[in-house]
């Protein structure tokens, strides 16, 4: 029931946005028409939801409806994959007063950091100049669907019944197509949040004795745990901040959370590819990008010898300088999170 809400809720922004119609559409596009400006808009909106999961299935559903196109809408997704950190690197810092412990935990949270924002940094001028994410997910929806339309929808067995229930939500919304947004924003987080709940309590508690002995012994069984974990909970948030704890207890190493992380990278793209089957061809392409973002950046920095360990001398490097001063972990989270994204979308909307 929870799963078939939250992709009514998906849904009925979709729905919400085309009703609006071309004014508000091009208040949206304007507003993410600078690629720098969209991916710090990304990354301030995740942070705030703490999940990349429903930013990015948001921005799904705003592709679908013509409010974002695909090219704005892939910054903003590079943005949602940063933003999703601040939760384990918050839960890190519930280690401060602990010395070497916090040092452990606060590396493990960063490492993840650090190579989103170095795939970014990597990926994001690749993606000015070339195209490059877009070209892939278009290509890889061309393939499989032929034709890339806003127009055309998947022939979906469920989809008369998701639409069903989006037009119930339009129902009591008083045909207020504001309304009918935040109803439908609100029903998809409310119920993201179930599934996350509910899934966290059947899954999690059952596999946590399994971590050390046969999870972590090789990188690609960390990477595929670390995928079909956050599949299974539909959130990177929960699956990369479950193990912070057990890195700062010194049972798992950095090295074997690196893979782990960038595992959950990749499941946590899962929920936009969801939500994208019950709108249109449009919308499963932008959920594509960001699968695309994922899969290129593990390629250029973790299989590259030259780039696989800068992540994790970065954050060791940062978490040695937390530990000598406890003021840094705190204005780092407060400056690169909240104020940082905060100043440039302000100063970009001048």
């Amino acid at each position: 029931m929870s799963l078939y809400l939250f992709l009514v809720g998906i849904k009925g922004l979709s729905s919400g946005i085309k009703n609006l119609g071309g004014d508000f559409a091009k208040e949206i596009m304007t507003t993410t028409s600078d690629p720098f400006l969209a991916l710090f808009i990304g990354i301030l909106a995740t942070t705030l939801f703490q999940s990349s999961s429903t930013t990015t299935s948001i921005i799904v559903g705003m592709v679908s409806g013509g409010a974002v196109t695909l090219t704005g809408a892939i910054p903003m997704i590079m943005g949602a994959n940063i933003g999703t950190t601040v939760t384990n690197t918050i839960v890190s810092i519930g280690h401060i007063n602990r010395g070497n412990e916090f040092k452990r935990a606060f590396s493990a949270s960063t490492v993840h950091d650090f190579f989103n924002i170095l795939a970014v940094l990597i990926l994001f001028p690749l993606e000015i100049a070339f195209g490059l994410i877009e070209k892939a997910a278009t290509g890889l929806g061309a393939i499989l669907f032929g034709t890339i339309s806003t127009e055309e929808v998947f022939k979906s067995p469920i989809k008369a019944a998701i639409k069903w229930g989006a037009k119930q939500i339009e129902n009591l919304s008083f045909d207020n197509n504001i309304f009918f947004i935040f109803l439908s924003v609100l029903l998809t987080f409310a119920m993201l949040y179930s599934i996350v709940k509910l899934l966290r309590s059947l899954v999690l508690d059952n596999i946590k004795q399994y971590f050390d002995q046969y999870i972590f012994k090789t990188a690609v069984r960390a990477m595929l745990f670390g995928v079909l974990l956050t599949i299974m909970v539909q959130s990177s948030s929960i699956t990369t901040s479950m193990v912070v704890p057990l890195a700062g207890a010194g049972i798992v190493t950095l090295r074997q959370l690196y893979p782990f992380t960038l595992g959950a990278n990749l499941g946590t793209t899962v929920t936009a590819l969801l939500a994208s089957l019950t709108l249109n061809v449009t919308a499963m392409v932008a959920a594509f990008a960001h699968l695309f973002f994922n899969i290129f950046g593990i390629i250029i920095i973790y299989l590259n010898p030259l780039l696989r360990d800068i992540p994790i001398k970065l954050a060791e490097w940062i978490a040695d300088a937390s530990l000598k001063n406890k003021l840094i972990p705190v204005l780092y989270l407060a400056t690169f999170f909240f104020l940082l994204p905060l100043i440039i979308i302000f100063i970009g909307r001048q």
